[in-house]
């Protein structure tokens, strides 16, 4: 979970050669989408091995015997998965689409400063490819290059010679350009027949720039939007529209996350009660199953919605009524002492598995 999310990070900081301090903000950006579903699961499971603990040492049946039910060691969980669920939601409404607004800004920014390091003065630069610049003099204070000469080659059939008295990089993440402003100078752009001068006082040239699905900075639409323009962006789509289901995914799913997470930690109480004197075990890697399902479902749940096959208002909250349901049964069969018949089904079930599998290995062997 970790290691996807801090790859695009490495491509960065080696593409973009960034400084330490960049690199602390550009962490900073990313570590809220690194804690949004770890948090969860750490949550879950933190009380899942807490309630384990206090089975295994039959510390259990001794609050049991001093007139202490379940339902009264309830309320410490609750308080626990109210404040990650708070968390969470923090994180998904709020920092996550700050972080990319801010990673956005971050990545036009070094694309700025990397053309600006391989400038030098009376040197050409190859940095952007088929754009070759070259600047006389460079003020260090402003920025300015004087003295600008710049070779466009992107269209070979109509190579472009750009000759200006002055010129600035600008990056603008609002319109998603960076360009170089060119003041008082001429541009000449060869064709078949003949070769057009243009004598300019202002240019506004366009510079390349890695596409969103290059860039893991660059990206845009849907993450860096709030909530109510989540809204705003498919009212204008207009709400019944495949085009609009992705930004009202994105929208209630935000608001899923934090639920799912006072849910899931709210299950892990009941799990943790699921192991005993034959299988300490079980409640772990049960555990950890219901937390793939749950984002299983909710894969399923985003698809369902973007194939307009149920409104994005009942898919994406569908999984957190499943595992309400679940959780609400799980804690009334641990309370009634229930659990441990399918306990010991699960567990005579899952033991005659995997002996199967191991003659099968044998057998093949």
């Amino acid at each position: 979970l970790f290691l996807s999310k801090l790859i695009p990070i490495l491509d960065i900081i080696l593409d973009y050669n960034i400084n330490f301090a960049d690199f602390i903000r550009l962490y900073a950006y990313f570590t809220p989408q690194l804690l949004l579903f770890a948090l969860p699961m750490s949550s879950m499971m933190g009380v899942m091995l807490g309630t384990t603990q206090i089975n295994n040492e039959n510390e259990l049946m001794v609050l049991k015997a001093s007139g202490i039910s379940l339902y009264r060691m309830l309320p410490p969980v609750i308080l626990v998965a109210l404040c990650t669920a708070l968390l969470t939601g923090l994180f998904s409404i709020y920092l996550i689409p700050s972080g990319n607004r801010a990673k956005l800004d971050l990545a036009f920014q070094l694309a700025k400063e990397k053309i600006e390091r391989s400038m030098h003065e009376k040197r050409f630069s190859e940095s952007l490819g088929n754009i070759v610049l070259y600047a006389d003099r460079i003020d260090q204070q402003t920025e300015t290059w004087n003295g600008v000469y710049i070779s466009d080659m992107r269209d070979s059939m109509h190579p472009v010679t750009i000759i200006s008295e002055t010129g600035i990089v600008s990056a603008d993440s609002t319109t998603g350009t960076l360009s170089i402003s060119l003041r008082n100078g001429t541009l000449n752009r060869n064709t078949s027949n003949a070769v057009q001068t243009i004598d300019f006082e202002q240019y506004e040239m366009i510079l390349p720039l890695e596409t969103p699905s290059t860039n893991p900075l660059a990206k845009t639409g849907k993450s860096t939007m709030n909530q109510s323009e989540l809204l705003a962006e498919a009212d204008r789509l207009g709400r019944n529209t495949q085009a609009a289901a992705s930004y009202l995914n994105e929208f209630h799913e935000r608001l899923a996350l934090p639920v799912s997470c006072f849910i899931l930690t709210l299950l892990g109480f009941p799990l943790g009660f699921l192991s005993g004197p034959r299988h300490k075990t079980v409640g772990i890697p049960l555990g950890l199953a219901i937390f793939i399902l749950y984002y299983v479902l909710l894969t399923g749940a985003t698809t369902a919605s973007e194939s307009l096959f149920m409104p994005a208002s009942v898919a994406m909250w569908l999984p957190n009524i499943i595992f309400f349901v679940l959780t609400t049964l799980f804690i009334r069969s641990v309370a009634g002492e229930r659990y441990t018949v399918y306990m010991e089904k699960f567990h005579d079930l899952t033991y005659a598995v995997l002996n199967k599998l191991r003659k099968r290995e044998g057998e093949s062997k």
